[in-house]
């Protein structure tokens, strides 16, 4: 859900500001880029964007069984999801819902969502949620009112195995938890070793009646992993089939907002602890005020166009299935294809989004814009002069060890201490122009298999200065991370005093990296090679 997650984009402020104190006692230190003479390799073949080898998926959190008022409407809200070719959608089994008290069931709603769907061919991801009070180890729970307390884990596996046994071979695919790095699912604090336990005695217990089913690890929050760390090192990846991210970045436009990184993110601990398929189980953006938009900047219109926006940078991704959020507007949040209107079961109001998801589902593929590329820095000379800050976590030097067309590239070695916010800046002693007309740019990069963020300093020709995240160094391999340019940089992202409008004609200053999460502890060597620009 999206109400409790911080946005990421404080951190970006906080970082932003350090930047800005930092570049004002640069060191006079120069760096003279230099050969390791290391053996030089036979050259890369030329960057590509990878081929995405999954399947496209745009489906749905509906709700239906969990926040339906009357069991008669459900197989009408079906069948309009049916209208929207939703194939897939999200379905809350709340354990309270089912099971009021230790001794009475009612199914009946959950009975009937899977009966309805199952009738339209509809898929649907089960998320095995939230108990009452009296299947909880808070004390202080209310026994016969729903909780969103930590459950007792015997308990909560005993309940799940017998929901996945009841609707075994239809329902395939069930997700452990709503959002346990958000302590409002997980009250009063969240604890990834105790997420961990839960799954790991919910899995066992599943395997023993459904062994063929899919288990979707719970969606967090991919701009603080410290959770999934934590839960990573508890045991998580040997339970689970999936992983799920819960990347909001609402009221933001996904162009600008580091959505193309969040599954990246995870490199580390994929390296780290072996390849899942990841999903977004949740994302959306709401149409006025909501949680993540108190001033109300969002409309309906931001809010299709950011959808569309939103897909066509996921599906360019390895990401496999997107779920938005969600189907229909709360009172007091709208995140919905529908408008509240006069109620849950209301829907005779869609949104302008509505019908952007279902022109989505009619397209089979996003292919990237052909685009020309203009030169601006390739990384070549031995002689280029680069002035670092004051920190000294990192060296920048020339490199044959990893260059796209031979000759050199630069790299950046770097030590990161597991405390605070790290970053290193290196500003290149000669500007490079960038072209009139830039409307995007690209630094072709060889991560190191962490989410260490790379970023580059754009002068104006007011000769103010802004920053532009590209994204993240992530898996070995070159790629191209590329970032348009906001019509208006945020004000953390200014390092000067400005408007944040970028004046063209425009130059590159310095190559900045900074470590993702703050005190990560993140170690290695990230190359560069051949910085370019695009224009309309």
């Amino acid at each position: 859900m999206p109400q409790a997650h911080s946005m990421h984009s404080r951190r970006q402020r906080r970082c932003m500001s350090q930047h800005h104190n930092h570049f004002m006692r640069l060191s006079c230190s120069l760096i003279f880029i230099f050969d390791l003479c290391w053996a030089a390799l036979p050259a890369q073949l030329p960057p590509v964007i990878t081929p995405k080898t999954t399947p496209n998926i745009l489906a749905v959190n509906t709700h239906f069984a969990s926040r339906s008022a009357q069991l008669r409407d459900i197989p009408a809200h079906v069948t309009s999801a049916r209208a929207l070719q939703t194939p897939w959608v999200r379905e809350d089994f709340h354990w309270y819902r089912i099971q009021r008290t230790a001794d009475a069931y009612d199914w009946s709603f959950t009975d009937a969502t899977v009966d309805a769907f199952e009738d339209q061919g509809i898929h649907i991801l089960g998320v095995l949620g939230h108990p009452p009070g009296w299947a909880t180890i808070n004390q202080q729970d209310d026994p016969y009112h729903n909780s969103f307390a930590a459950p007792d884990p015997d308990l909560y596996a005993a309940w799940a195995a017998q929901t996945v046994v009841r609707y075994r071979h239809r329902v395939t695919h069930w997700q452990i938890w709503n959002e346990p790095d958000n302590p409002h699912f997980w009250y009063p604090t969240p604890d990834p070793v105790a997420y961990a336990k839960l799954v790991h005695i919910t899995a066992r217990a599943i395997a023993r009646v459904a062994p063929e089913v899919k288990l979707v690890a719970a969606g967090i929050n991919p701009f603080a992993l410290q959770f999934l760390q934590g839960a990573a090192a508890a045991g998580l990846w040997n339970d689970v089939d999936i992983l799920a991210i819960h990347p909001y970045v609402n009221p933001l436009d996904p162009r600008y907002s580091g959505l193309a990184e969040a599954a990246l993110l995870l490199t580390p601990l994929l390296h780290r602890y072996g390849h899942k398929p990841i999903w977004i189980t949740e994302i959306g953006w709401a149409s006025a005020t909501s949680d993540r938009d108190p001033p109300g900047a969002m409309t309906e219109h931001l809010q299709a166009e950011y959808l569309s926006r939103a897909v066509q940078i996921l599906w360019q991704t390895d990401i496999s299935h997107v779920f938005w959020y969600s189907w229909k507007d709360e009172k007091t949040n709208p995140y919905g294809l529908f408008r509240w209107a006069n109620g849950p079961d209301d829907m005779s109001q869609p949104k302008r989004a509505a019908a952007v998801f279902r022109t989505l589902q009619s397209v089979t593929h996003i292919r990237p814009r052909t685009l020309t590329f203009h030169p601006v820095l390739n990384f070549d000379s031995m002689h280029d002069v680069w002035v670092r800050g004051d920190e000294h976590t990192g060296v920048l030097y020339a490199s044959q060890r990893r260059a796209v067309n031979g000759g050199n590239a630069i790299a950046i070695r770097y030590a990161f201490p597991a405390f605070g916010n790290q970053y290193l800046v290196f500003r290149r002693w000669h500007h490079a122009p960038l072209p009139m007309g830039t409307t995007q740019v690209c630094l072709t990069v060889w991560g190191d298999n962490t989410s260490t963020l790379v970023r580059i300093w754009l002068r104006g020709s007011d000769s103010k200065r802004v920053q532009l995240t590209l994204g993240m160094s992530g898996p070995t391999g070159w790629r191209d991370l590329c970032a348009p340019l906001p019509q208006q940089f945020a004000s953390w992202d200014r390092i000067d005093p400005s408007d944040g409008i970028l004046q063209q004609p425009a130059t590159f200053e310095a190559l900045v990296i900074d470590d993702a999460p703050d005190g990560s502890g993140s170690q290695g060597t990230i190359f560069f090679d051949a910085l370019r620009a695009t224009t309309d």
